[in-house]
């Protein structure tokens, strides 16, 4: 079943992509060290467009490695969030990168992203055990068991 494995790979490399945002994060806010996440969030915003605007980040991505680029990753994020709830935390994402405002601020944001990442890396993770994620509204079954 190389589609269900395929798709598997996906799940756990979005899973994989939101921890160690989440783990950047983290460590801004214990110890205010910014330099995991320096690294990070370049492809997080970048990935985050893409799977907001996928023809928007393709044409303006200088990211060469985008995580939410596949059927997968996509649709897990969409089952998430709105679009709106996305380009709300690219804002947010941003704003970590630029800085500018007090360390309460930047505290709050980094949480807040925390939180966002932590919703995808579980959901990602639950889609990853099953090899096709049923939605919450699809029937248990077509046909009566006989």
């Amino acid at each position: 079943m190389p589609q269900g494995s395929d798709s598997r790979s996906q799940y756990l490399s979005l899973a994989l992509f939101s921890r160690q945002i989440i783990d950047a994060l983290l460590d801004m806010v214990r110890s205010g060290n910014h330099a995991k996440l320096e690294k990070a969030l370049p492809s997080a915003i970048e990935s985050l467009k893409a799977a907001t605007d996928s023809r928007a980040a393709a044409l303006t991505s200088v990211v060469a490695s985008r995580v939410m680029t596949s059927y997968d990753q996509v649709r897990t994020i969409d089952d998430l969030f709105p679009p709106a709830a996305r380009r709300s935390m690219i804002e947010t994402l941003e704003a970590l990168g630029a800085g500018d405002a007090d360390p309460a601020s930047q505290n709050k944001r980094a949480l807040e992203a925390i939180r966002f990442f932590h919703r995808i890396e579980n959901r990602a993770l639950r889609n990853s055990r099953h090899s096709s994620p049923r939605p919450p509204h699809a029937p248990r079954a077509l046909c009566p068991v006989q």
